[in-house]
């Protein structure tokens, strides 16, 4: 068929697919392109696939090309990308060409390895006009290769100078080279595959130590070029791209991952840059620091921002990297000069994320550079005011860029925390920064006591809505406020009054109904939302109070308070009992219990702290922490058992546990909080030792939740679950299972069969795993009792029901995989786990009466597993946290008690423990490692047991040897010879590359990936060196190739 016929067929298929006309017309060109380009997968993502799949309909007579390996698949995509120019084509297939080298990467030849290679480079240098979106394509592609190849292949190392021929020929071909250089360096640094953890680290490692500050060194010269105006353009356009280019790669220079910890985005504020030793020339040079400054100025915004992002990184640097204090003095006074012509000009201030950037700058500054180290350099004084200045008004405008408020307190609480252990500080700067810290904390809240009307009219984002994220900026503000409290305080006070005289006044005209009740409903919200904000702020300031520096004056302070918000709460009460919970503020109610957590973390349980009670008594007779308690618990509770049990409130929450009267109960979006309820009611109902009365009251109200099965909710096994959670001793938990076992268990298996598979059936299968897991030991029964036994009958019967019900539910889309199916059979897993290891089953009897219970559970567990491709089983973490352990507890015994297996499952469970061991989850691993162990082991037992029984026939005169005697005989109930081989054995003589594998994939992974699970890993080795004597010690075999030199290198070491 001719080759046009073919590349016209196939670029159609490709503008399709990225431009459809409906979703099932994509996913009908993708089954098309997928099948005419394989990447010959199999289900772990690697390998050769068993057999190829039909092709998808309407591919009868379409013209293809002729592939039967990858290396033919590579050919393909080769061609169809030099044939044509279309940027969809070259979008698809450097796609399926990264999907191919991650799939099959080991078993190209090193010479298809180097010209794959050699390919990309000479395609994008012939065709540098190539859009954007397509080299960074084509990038990735060359990154993937260069990890995977970099340990085996000296070619796949001299990325600079791979790219240096792109940097010395034409502006189009310099700009290309910038880009490959900025995706190289991040898609090296990118996060790891489980499956090629350390293959991967050694690249990344490797390529800082010589590619990286080469790459560096490259952009920085370009940077100083293009400030110079050096560099002649030939096209318009060409100045800005080349901009963009040398920015990101001078990004992802200083972002690289140089200590290989893998920092979340959620760290990456906190921590240190830890820039190189041989990096030092640069950084000490007095221009580099003023250069990134022009840049800032010269470059208009996006690129600007990145400059500035760039900064961030850089003022992150740590000390040590300096040769001396000179250095390091000019350092710092560049980035305080710096940012203090920032501030004064305002450049660039108008952008949004240029004013982020600089605000995360400041932070991340003051992060790294001490306070003494700053406050002596010359003019340290006004800088500081400069920034008191920007910081106040950045409060302000609120409205313009609303996440930098975090950033700023990060800023000045450092400040703040610096002073209590730098005591060589002039006493003016001291003064001086106390005085900034009053403004800073009576700005802030008033600018967000004031916003709230704006918020809610023009309906903005609300802090208030996200208390994690609330507390967390501030409990900084609570630190600043500490610095000169009575002044703080005093500030608080000031904003405080006049909301509550409003808030007494439309009490007053509601109740004398000038207001309407919408009007008086409106203007309530308005003015709770306000304190909501002040009541988090005085738990704050409550919260931050360091015991050691106590006093009993700053104690009266928190009194005060104290007492405002007390007051406040109990007029509050007053309206909802008069109006109903529509008045309820829920903003406000949840500061309320947020402050008397912040109090009882503060004062309840401290020795000290009496005079925050002075003013508390005189308003309300609070005198002390019992009757504080007994207030707190009216609102949240309280976790000392001892003293609860002694409260009134507490025996009425005990007795009615289930009242409408706790509306969070009532909300979906308490689930969890449902849980922690019971939780926390459990370990008061049991601080008692004799309590079987009160467990028996207290079961009640769950008994008449029970009973009517056509009103079962899965709320009840929710609440049940977290009531059982907390049970440690063996007495406790066996008056919760003789009320539930047997009576309610008929219950339990009904909703399974009614429930499954949708989700809701999660929170019984999660209760029942629960149920059965053997905490503490506290699931041991007495040596007659049958329940260990009905218990895993029950069990076999949870996972055969919900097993067949989730094998006939297909999920087409990928993002409900989890959470419509993979979910519920890891909550299988997770009940299978807990019964084999729970020590509390005798496994023997189900085996010596051949109850079929075990047949059913084990056939379940293995229908479950094949219908989880591998690759699915390592994506989703739980899944394969669930189901190693489970693997590794099947292992232990049942495995080799098993008559039979069938050999896909055995493969399935030998892949899926090799993959275990590659997880980087220390968990997964070490679980895959015992379940190796306990494989390799009882083969190591085995084959000792078969070469002493040989030995000893052997050495009697006139015995037949065993290898002589039929099988019929050997299997013969009245023979006297030893039983036929174990089928475990014979599976591993069939599929005889299984063991090898794994040898060098744990070999690897100890001698070259930097982990802390050395012990779990060295169990499998020294039993898989054990079976693998020949392979270990015959030279004309690849692993011995591959294991030799690293081998030496352990040993020498």
């Amino acid at each position: 068929m001719a080759q046009d016929e073919r590349i016209a067929y196939y670029s159609a298929l490709c503008e399709q697919l990225y431009n459809p006309k409906s979703p099932p017309e994509r996913d009908q060109v993708q089954m098309v392109l997928e099948y005419s380009f394989p990447t010959f997968a199999d289900e772990a993502g690697s390998g050769i696939a068993s057999q190829q799949k039909p092709p998808p309909p309407g591919m009868e007579n379409s013209p293809t090309f002729a592939i039967s390996t990858p290396t033919d698949t590579a050919s393909a995509l080769r061609v169809l990308l030099e044939n044509s120019p279309n940027p969809y084509v070259q979008t698809f297939c450097l796609s399926r060409l990264k999907q191919l080298i991650l799939a099959q990467f080991t078993l190209f030849s090193n010479e298809t390895k180097i010209q794959l290679r050699t390919f990309l480079l000479e395609y994008c240098f012939m065709h540098p006009d190539l859009q954007p979106f397509v080299i960074t394509q084509l990038a990735g592609a060359l990154a993937l290769l260069t990890r995977l190849g970099w340990l085996d292949l000296e070619e796949y190392r001299n990325v600079r100078e791979d790219i240096s021929q792109f940097l010395h020929a034409s502006m189009d071909h310099r700009i290309v080279g910038m880009h490959i250089l900025a995706v190289l360096t991040q898609d090296i640094n990118a996060p790891i595959l489980p499956r090629n953890s350390a293959k991967f680290r050694k690249a990344a490692s490797a390529f800082r130590d010589t590619q990286l500050y080469g790459i560096f060194e490259t952009a920085y010269e370009v940077l100083q070029e293009l400030l110079r105006r050096n560099i002649p353009f030939e096209k318009p356009g060409q100045e800005d791209r080349m901009k963009e280019a040398t920015v990101n790669v001078l990004i992802k220079c200083l972002s690289y991952d140089f200590a290989g910890t893998n920092l979340d985005d959620a760290g990456e504020d906190i921590g240190t840059v830890q820039i190189p030793a041989s990096w030092r020339p640069v950084f000490e040079d007095e221009n580099f620091v003023p250069t990134l400054f022009n840049a800032y100025r010269d470059f208009p915004p996006p690129l600007s921002s990145k400059v500035m992002e760039c900064l961030v990184q850089v003022a992150s640097v740590r000390k040590a990297l300096f040769s001396g204090d000179t250095e390091r003095k000019n350092f710092v006074m560049n980035m305080m000069q710096g940012i203090r012509d920032i501030i004064i000009t305002s450049q660039g201030m108008n952008d949004t994320d240029n004013y982020n950037e600089f605000c995360r700058l400041l932070f991340r500054f003051r992060a790294t550079a001490p306070l003494n180290e700053m406050a002596e350099k010359q003019g340290y004084v006004e800088w500081i005011g400069l920034i008191a200045e920007f910081t106040l008004k950045a409060f302000q405008s609120w409205k313009w860029s609303p996440n930098t408020a975090s950033y700023l307190l990060g800023f000045w609480s450092r400040i703040v925390q610096s002073m209590s252990y730098y005591q060589q500080l002039d006493e003016i700067l001291i003064r001086k920064l106390k005085e900034i810290t009053v403004e800073i904390t009576r700005v802030y809240i008033s600018t967000n006591v004031d916003s709230v009307t704006a918020r809610m009219e023009e309906m903005l984002d609300d802090p208030l809505d996200n208390e994690e994220s609330l507390v967390e900026t501030l409990g900084m503000l609570g630190q600043i406020a500490r610095c000169k409290y009575e002044e703080s305080s005093a500030a608080f006070a000031s904003i405080f009054n006049p909301i509550a005289l409003q808030y007494e006044e439309i009490i007053t005209q509601a109740n004398s109904g000038i207001a309407s009740n919408e009007a008086f409903k409106d203007a309530l919200d308005i003015i709770e939302t306000k304190f909501a904000w002040l009541v988090y702020i005085a738990a704050v300031f409550l919260g931050s109070r360091p015991a050691f520096l106590s006093s009993d004056e700053l104690d009266s302070i928190d009194g005060e308070l104290t007492s405002k918000v007390l007051q406040l709460m109990n007029v509050n009460q007053t309206i909802q009992s008069q109006h109903g919970t529509s008045f309820l503020n829920q903003k406000l109610d949840m500061a309320f219990v947020y402050f008397f957590l912040q109090f009882k973390k503060s004062y309840i349980g401290e020795s000290s702290g009496k005079s925050v009670y002075t003013k508390p008594t005189e308003m309300f007779g609070i005198s002390d922490q019992i009757m504080m308690l007994n207030v707190v618990m009216q609102k949240i509770g309280y976790s000392s058992l001892k003293n609860l049990r002694k409260i009134e409130t507490m025996r009425l929450i005990l007795q009615n546990h289930t009242s409408s009267d706790f509306r969070f109960l009532e909300s979906e979006k308490q689930q969890q909080n449902r849980m922690l309820y019971y939780q926390t009611l459990c370990k008061v109902l049991f601080a008692e030792d004799n309590c079987e009365r009160e467990f028996y009251a207290f079961m009640r109200p769950f008994e008449l939740r029970l009973e009517p099965i056509e009103a079962l909710d899965s709320d009840i096994f929710r609440d049940l679950r977290g009531f059982i959670q907390p049970i440690q001793s063996r007495r406790d938990y066996m008056l919760f299972f003789n009320w539930f076992y047997p009576d309610y268990m008929p219950v339990l298996l009904r909703a399974i069969e009614a429930w499954s598979p949708d989700p809701v059936v999660n929170t019984v299968l999660k209760f029942f795993a629960d149920f059965v897991f053997n905490r503490s030991q506290r699931l041991n029964f007495e040596i007659s009792s049958p329940n260990g036994i009905l218990l895993f009958r029950d069990a076999s019967r949870v996972i055969s029901t919900y097993g067949r019900h989730i094998l006939e539910h297909e999920v087409s889309n990928a993002n409900d995989k989890y959470p419509y199916k993979y979910k519920g059979m890891s909550i299988c897993f997770n009940i299978l786990s807990r019964c084999l290891g729970g020590r509390y089953i005798n496994f023997g009897v189900f085996w010596l009466y051949q109850d079929k219970a075990i047949n059913e559970a084990f056939h379940m567990m293995f229908q479950l597993m094949l219908n989880i491709p591998l690759n699915d089983l390592m994506e989703f973490p739980k899944l394969a946290k669930a189901c190693i352990a489970m693997l590794d507890d099947f292992t232990k015994e049942q495995l080799t008690a098993l008559p039979s297996l069938e050999p896909n499952t055995f493969l399935y469970i030998m892949h899926a423990l090799e993959q275990g061991v590659e997880s980087t989850a220390p968990y997964v691993r070490s679980h895959a490692c015992s379940a190796i162990d306990n494989i390799c082991s009882f083969m190591v037992r085995e084959t000792e047991k078969e070469n002493l029984r040989q030995a000893i026939i052997q050495a009697e005169p006139g015995r037949v040897p065993l290898a002589s005697t039929s099988l019929e005989a050997r299997r013969s109930p009245t023979s006297k010879q030893a039983p036929a081989t174990h089928w475990l054995m014979g599976y591993l003589a069939q599929f005889s590359n299984i063991l090898p594998s794994m040898l060098v994939t744990v070999f690897n992974l100890i001698l070259f990936d930097d982990n802390q699970e050395q012990w779990s890993l060295s169990r499998p080795l020294y039993v898989l060196m054990l079976l693998q004597r020949e392979v270990m010690t015959s030279r004309d075999n690849n692993i011995y190739t591959l294991l030799s030199l690293p081998f030496m290198l352990f040993l020498y070491d």
